[in-house]
């Protein structure tokens, strides 16, 4: 077998060898769904549970995981929102503009990617709680919303834009503005996909910061209610399983639906 036939096959052997893994527990975990609790572990992995869509019905009938849902796709939402733009406008500032004060901006960006939450948790309920924003939808979104990863990912994105297209735009009476938003965005709409996805993924699975300023049941977040539901009812598996689902479905709805500017985005701006 030639070297580069037996160098392809065995690519390919294991790309499948980590699908395999990657899926494995997804596939236990929607079978499982699907199973009386007495079955999960007593039966093959890919036989049909006699529970079916009960342990949906169930688990949903006993906590208001709609509620939940919606409060997690409305803090997601913002902050993909407001990360896309605040970190396309920040981008294109540390990208294109010289000024004598941007490697000290740059460098304070850089060494705040490296700050974990928490970290900063108790001063930043500290100063939510002095706006009277605890237990408040402002409160559980804005704090957070903003994912200072996205200016690293959008500037690196940006340096390679020849500086040609601006200033023939700034020659032809465009706004930097104008020229952000229709010369420079089009150009990197895949870099736009991958802070989108990884903001949505980062805020979707958050947990320590919803758990501290929202104690109100109304205002909790999926994982949060999904943590709640499996204290109370930690021996249901086949009920923990089909909530473990239907919180796992957005996300993998979000990315399917992104996946292209993704990786063209991960491939252009060297996120690994």
């Amino acid at each position: 077998m030639p070297s580069s036939a037996f160098q392809r096959y065995s690519a390919i052997a294991i790309l499948l060898l980590g699908a395999v893994l990657t899926l494995y527990p997804v596939v236990w975990m929607v079978s499982s769904s699907l199973k009386e609790s007495r079955e999960i572990f007593s039966t093959a992995l890919f036989s049909i549970g006699s529970a079916g869509f009960r342990n949906y019905v169930s688990a949903f009938s006993q906590r208001p995981f709609f509620v939940y849902l919606l409060n997690s796709l409305l803090a997601s939402g913002i902050s993909v929102i407001l990360t896309v733009l605040l970190s396309a406008l920040a981008g294109y500032s540390f990208a294109k503009f010289r000024h004598g004060l941007a490697p000290l901006f740059w460098m304070i960006v850089l060494v705040s990617v490296m700050i974990p939450l928490e970290a900063i948790v108790i001063p930043l309920f500290l100063e939510v709680h002095a706006f009277g924003w605890t237990n408040t939808y402002a409160g559980l979104i804005l704090p957070t919303a903003f994912n200072v990863v996205g200016i690293f990912i959008f500037r690196q994105a940006m340096v390679s834009i020849p500086d040609a297209y601006i200033e023939a735009a700034r020659i032809d009476g465009a706004s930097e503005p104008r020229i952000l938003f229709s010369i420079i965005l089009p150009m990197v709409l895949p870099t736009a996909g991958v802070v989108a996805i990884l903001t949505f993924n980062l805020t979707w699975n958050s947990y320590l910061w919803p758990l501290i300023v929202a104690s109100d049941d109304t205002l909790r977040t999926l994982p949060l209610g999904m943590a709640a539901f499996q204290a109370g009812f930690n021996t249901q598996y086949g009920e923990v399983m089909a909530v473990s689902v239907f919180g796992a479905l957005p996300t993998a709805i979000f990315f399917l639906c992104l996946q292209r500017y993704f990786v063209e985005g991960a491939v252009a701006s060297g996120v690994k």
